[in-house]
Order: C-alpha cells, then sequence, then structure tokens
C-alpha cells in the first residue's frame, strides 16, 4: 500500500458543465499517463464514483481527517480504487490534461501500486514469497519455518512450500537478480535451472485496432454525441483533430455510434461493482436528426 496523501476537502469551482477541448481530445496525453488518464476520465462519467469522493470529502472536513466509504463498497480492492481519485483535488471536474502536476503524480502513484495492491488482496492469507529480513542472529531456520506454519496456519501442509534463508547482493540489477531467482524456481519445480532449447512466446495480436488510444477516443465520441445536436456538428468538432497522430475522427455515423456502445462496455467493465446505471454523458442516440 503506497503512502496515503494529503487530502484536501476543497471541491474545484470549475462548471461541471463546462465542455472544452480536455474533454474529448486526448491526443496529447503522454503514452505513460494513457492508462491512468483512462481510468480518471471514465471515471469522471460515475454519478456513484463522484458520490463516493463528495461523501468521503464531507467526512474528512467534519471527523478531523477520518473518512468510510459506503456500503456499495466491498473490499479492500474497490476502496484503493476511491482512495486513488480522493487523492486528485481535481476530481472530478478537472479533465485529466487540466490536473495539477501533483494531481497527476498523485494518481499516477496510485497507478503504479494496483497491481502489487491486487496481488496483497488475493495473496495476504497465502502469499507466494516470505522472506526473513530482520530475524535474530540466533533465530535457526527450524524456528523460523515453525513461526511461518503459525503466521499462515490455514495453509495446509500439503501445499509445496520451500523454506530457506537467502542472499542477495544488491550490486547487480534487478533484470539479473530476476533471472536469478527465475532459475531457482525452475530448480524448486524439479526442473533444470537453464532451459534448453529455449521456449519462443508467441505473442499472437487481437484482429482489430487494439490501441491504448482507443478507450480513450471512444469516450470522446460518447461526450460528442451527448454535447452534439447532430453527427454532422460532431463531425466539425472533430475536423482539427483530423491531422494529429492519434487524433479523433469518424467519417461515418455508424462507426461513430459503435464507438459510443464501445465506452459503455468500457465503462462497465471499469465500474460495475459499483455504479449500475450508465456513463453521466451516455445518450442512446443524436439530439437532433437521425437516431440510430
Amino acid at each position: 500500500m503506497p503512502t496515503f496523501y494529503h487530502f484536501s476537502t476543497d471541491i474545484k469551482s470549475e462548471n461541471s458543465n463546462e465542455f472544452t477541448e480536455a474533454d474529448y481530445d486526448f491526443s496529447g496525453v503522454k503514452p505513460d499517463e494513457l492508462l491512468a488518464c483512462d481510468f480518471y476520465e471514465y471515471a469522471r462519467e460515475s454519478n456513484a464514483v463522484r458520490s463516493e469522493i463528495a461523501d468521503a470529502r464531507k467526512q474528512i472536513k467534519q471527523d478531523t481527517g477520518q473518512f468510510k466509504f459506503g456500503s456499495r463498497v466491498q473490499n479492500q480492492i474497490q476502496n484503493f480504487v476511491l482512495i486513488s481519485l480522493l487523492s486528485v483535488d481535481g476530481f472530478p471536474m478537472t479533465p485529466w490534461q487540466r490536473l495539477s502536476s501533483k494531481d497527476r503524480h498523485n494518481l499516477l502513484r496510485y497507478m503504479a501500486a494496483q497491481p502489487k495492491m491486487l496481488r496483497f488482496a488475493f495473496t495476504q492469507n497465502n502469499p507466494p514469497l516470505t522472506f526473513g529480513l530482520i530475524e535474530p542472529v540466533e533465530k535457526t531456520l527450524e524456528k523460523w519455518t515453525q513461526q511461518c506454519k503459525e503466521l499462515y496456519s490455514n495453509v495446509p501442509e500439503s501445499e509445496p512450500i520451500k523454506y530457506g534463508f537467502f542472499r542477495v547482493n544488491m550490486k547487480y540489477p534487478h533484470h539479473v537478480l530476476i533471472l536469478e531467482f527465475t532459475e531457482y524456481l525452475r530448480h524448486f519445480e524439479g526442473k533444470p535451472m537453464v532451459e534448453y532449447p529455449p521456449v519462443k512466446n508467441v505473442v499472437r495480436k487481437p484482429r482489430g485496432r487494439h490501441t491504448k488510444h482507443d478507450a480513450l477516443n471512444a469516450l470522446a465520441a460518447m461526450r460528442l454525441r451527448y454535447h452534439c445536436d447532430t453527427f454532422t456538428e460532431a463531425q466539425k468538432t472533430m475536423l482539427p483533430l483530423k491531422s494529429k497522430k492519434h487524433g479523433l475522427f469518424y467519417g461515418h455515423r455508424y462507426n461513430f455510434n459503435r464507438a459510443c456502445d464501445a465506452a459503455l462496455i468500457h465503462f462497465q467493465d471499469r465500474f460495475n461493482w459499483i455504479d449500475s446505471a450508465k456513463p453521466i454523458h451516455f445518450t442512446e442516440g443524436w439530439q437532433k436528426g437521425t437516431h440510430k
């Protein structure tokens, strides 16, 4: 779990109804910020998430820093997701690209810690690795093994657990240490430490376009359909982005509407655990003219 940041109780005064280029042009988002931007922008589309964050901020202000999310939040992972958004003072009014560097840094740190948090949540009662980092000199391997068994008493004796002290020379780079550890794992499995001939991992690319920008451009299309009366109006808005790398542009109404549907599915994949409603800016069709 990362260090928690100071959570501001001040909600930004920006007009939540203001629709700006930052809400639909994601072509300038840095590659290493795309996943965080995706998560953040889709979170802005959830009334349930907004409500939880607003309630938490009120609690912090009233109860000198203490807060608790509502009954919709059922576990550590869900709690962690909302805490990451609570660390962003500009949520939900400010688009990702207009956030302060501090806000972006806070969320990026939480995003980086998320895989470790997920592993911890699912393996804390029977962790894959346990190291005796600071043990008394007189402690024997037998004592340490017994201590581990008592700590994780729910783990069956039949599980293939290896016990032992370790020595790691930290002068070596991480990739060298990982390779060495991987070889020991093969040894524990009763396999040769060096695999020969080496197995080539063939990564099959999924059919169709699957870039990190796709979900953000789909969200942009959904917001444009909400704010524009017709597809023609949306095309005029998108036209300046057509020449940009990863810029948003759809030449046909059908493809545009498919993107809106994809945004709905992506939103549900990310936030159906807390929000059974549709995104704030989702519409079934255009406000004027031909509907789907």
